[in-house]
């Protein structure tokens, strides 16, 4: 089988899987079926966070799914996180090796990563929750609420635990950063950049940002993000369309950028802190360089040098690694944007990279008897092909004389979304998973209708599994567990019986 995705907008549709080997001869020939009807809608990118030490970028979804890649390994799709219901991330943030996350359900979660699913989550009791940061020394982590306090949590061993509030704001907190010293925090609001000083709590400066010329004096600002550097500037990003430069020390604006009529949606700092990227509302992402605006100069300022128009919706998530520009956004694609002066020109790591469409297959296919599953994160659904007329020439269409029929829409039960699914090659088997448990189903076809009867009894070390695949003769599944094991079970008629778990040596 290959796959092929067709963008349109924001909809991924899957129109090719799907080289169906009906007829075979010797001369290699067969019928291709070019499916159509699999109406798979990928979810926009929340959020971003890049750990520099393992060169891992964690991508949140707005279905509540996390995906890990491994820049260092091709950008490859490490691990999937699956989502939940009612899970709705707006913030992430690695603490060392750990990830942490937070949003609209007014808790913070870390992530088990070797298991793949939440470890425990903290309710903060502020209402939603907008950002999470964590300070440089790794010991605490601050929450911005819907309430307008910033929660402090103590990062221990094994959990994360609740210190204390800084001064409450009126209005929420909508970003946060803090100062690489771990003395001071600054949080966006609306119409302002608040200050904190952690020890005390209290808020030390206020600084008002600009409406903009003509704009109303009822319109409210909303300080999406902020930046604040070691040698206390703060840079925010807003609603109006302005990145901002400020001194964080006397509360005064340095300097105003506009760079677009709509919103500066997410701000992203090099390691360096010579330069910074803002994503807006247009799909365009600005660089900013901290330079002499004229040769020979010595004085420094922050100067808009680029613009990359990679996406055609919101850029709601940026990183700013040391080579390349990473966004996401509305439009469901994670583009790594290379810097060209920070690589070596005709190398892998100076092309535009846009990696639009799941890594792992959501379609399976029963040869012997033209089915396919599709799979969604809250249902699944299985489909007969169509038939057609007559045989023709090689890259002819055939006429159909038979439309294709979806025969089952299987809904997944609990909040958690499936993980993994496939069919059996015979289309006598089906099965899913989520994260904390597995569904095995016996489907029996006939012309007319189609039959499903679930196993209620399954081996217990069928818990929870990553990866589903029967045998080629549909008499045993394999499932992909923990601890880089496979267990294998045997089916039959009636029931599915444990054989052995097979473990990797080390």
């Amino acid at each position: 089988m290959s796959s092929q995705f067709d963008e349109c907008g924001q909809r991924l549709q899957a129109f090719t899987n799907l080289s169906f080997f009906l007829s075979q001869c010797q001369m290699g020939e067969f019928k291709v079926h070019r499916v159509r009807f699999f109406d798979y809608m990928p979810s926009a990118i929340r959020a971003m966070a890049f750990n520099s030490h393992t060169e891992r970028l964690a991508v949140a979804r707005a279905d509540g799914a996390v995906e890990i890649f491994h820049f260092a390994d091709n950008y490859f799709q490490e691990k999937v996180i699956p989502g939940r219901d009612r899970r709705a991330i707006e913030a992430l943030c690695w603490v060392g090796h750990r990830l942490f996350s937070a949003g609209l359900d007014g808790e913070v979660t870390e992530y088990d990563l070797e298991n793949l699913r939440a470890r425990y989550s903290i309710e903060a009791y502020g209402g939603p929750i907008w950002a999470i940061s964590s300070n440089s020394q790794g010991t605490l982590l601050a929450a911005g609420c819907e309430d307008g306090t910033v929660k402090m949590f103590e990062i221990l061993e094994e959990r994360i635990q609740f210190q204390r509030n800084l001064s409450r704001q009126n209005g929420r907190i909508i970003s946060l950063s803090w100062h690489p010293s771990g003395a001071l925090i600054a949080a966006g609001m609306m119409d302002m950049v608040r200050i904190f000083d952690t020890e005390t709590g209290h808020a030390t400066h206020r600084l008002l940002v600009e409406r903009g010329v003509g704009a109303s004096k009822s319109r409210e600002v909303v300080v999406w993000s902020v930046a604040f550097l070691s040698d206390y500037t703060i840079i925010s990003g807003d609603s109006v369309g302005k990145v901002q430069i400020w001194d964080g020390l006397t509360g005064t604006l340095i300097r105003t950028h506009l760079v677009t009529k709509w919103d500066v949606l997410a701000l992203s700092i090099s390691q360096d802190e010579s330069s910074v990227i803002a994503g807006t509302s247009e799909g365009t992402v600005v660089q900013f360089q901290f330079i002499s605006s004229t040769v020979g100069q010595q004085d420094k300022h922050w100067v808009r040098t680029r613009t990359f128009k990679n996406h055609s919706h919101d850029v709601r998530a940026l990183v700013h690694t040391d080579t390349a520009v990473v966004s996401g956004g509305m439009d469901t694609q994670v583009v790594v944007r290379p810097l060209l002066d920070k690589v070596e020109k005709n190398t892998q790591e100076s092309a535009l990279r846009k990696i639009a469409f799941p890594h792992r297959s959501l379609v399976s296919c029963a040869k012997k008897t033209g089915l396919l599953l599709f799979q969604f994160p809250d249902h699944l659904e299985l489909w007969r092909l169509g038939e057609s007329d007559g045989n023709g020439t090689p890259g002819e269409s055939l006429p159909v004389k038979r439309k294709p029929e979806k025969l089952i829409q299987l809904k997944r039960k609990g909040e958690d979304h499936i993980c993994c699914s496939t069919l059996s090659p015979c289309g006598s088997w089906l099965a899913y998973s989520t994260v904390s448990s597995v569904r095995l189903y016996r489907l029996q076809l006939s012309s007319n209708n189609i039959s499903i009867q679930k196993v209620s009894k399954l081996p217990k070390e069928l818990r929870s599994v990553h990866q589903l695949c029967f045998s080629s003769d549909s008499s045993r599944l394999f499932a992909s567990s923990i601890l880089s094991s496979v267990i294998v079970v045997a089916l039959d008629q009636t029931e599915c019986k444990y054989l052995h778990t097979l473990k990797h040596k080390s």
